[in-house]
């Protein structure tokens, strides 16, 4: 049975991604800014009120996409990293493994996800921090 897109707007949770979606596409916000600034003497406030909440909605949709990034693909993916196969005495850096997995087409620029890659890399047997950023594996 094929499904309409009338069919899928019963549906509560499409219904409501369809809608941040909406809110978050910025031809969209565009025309709202637009409207309130037609629509108002001194729209500052409206204005204010209206970026709160589509940041709001902007952290929800990066909120999901970083919860729906499977942890246990990147981990595989780091520990075929050549450091990480053969490691030595000295420390590998955080960024050098984000370009590693950018690389290897992991969307390496959501919010956040230096602080995920990073527990992943902890969650690694051997592997301990030496600081900021920088990590390291025992043979």
């Amino acid at each position: 049975m094929e499904m309409t897109t009338s069919d899928t707007d019963d549906v509560p949770e499409q219904k409501a991604k369809n809608e941040i979606d909406k809110e978050v596409d910025p031809g969209h916000i565009i025309s709202e800014i637009k409207n309130l600034l037609v629509e108002h003497k001194d729209p500052s406030n409206k204005l204010q009120e209206y970026i709160d909440h589509v940041e709001k909605k902007i952290d929800i949709v990066n909120k999901n996409e970083l919860n729906n990034i499977d942890k246990e693909e990147v981990k595989k993916l780091i520990e075929k990293h050549p450091y990480f196969k053969n490691p030595n005495s000295y420390s590998i850096r955080l960024i050098t493994i984000m370009k590693y997995l950018k690389k290897k087409n992991v969307n390496v620029s959501l919010l956040d996800i230096d602080l995920l890659v990073e527990k992943i890399i902890l969650s690694i047997d051997g592997v301990v921090k030496e600081g900021y950023g920088k990590y390291s594996r025992k043979k």
